[in-house]
């Protein structure tokens, strides 16, 4: 019969640990990567918004030189 000794039960929680952390390091990674996909859609659209903005800005600035 194989006696398991106390550094052998160690040994096994502490790789079943070790490999459960890679896993979880895994997903975040995953997690990350798709957040950093959603950022770039937002901010092209922001630049967008912003170029409008400008945009809107100037056509104003126009309409009140040509009203005065």
């Amino acid at each position: 019969m194989i006696a398991i000794t106390p550094e052998a039960i160690l040994l096994i929680l502490f790789g079943s640990v070790i490999v459960f952390l890679l896993l979880v390091m895994k997903i975040m990674h995953t997690r990350i990567y798709q957040l950093l996909e959603e950022v770039d859609k937002i901010s092209g659209k922001m630049n967008l918004t912003s170029n409008e903005i400008e945009q809107l800005t100037k056509n104003v600035e126009e309409f009140k030189t040509k009203r005065i």
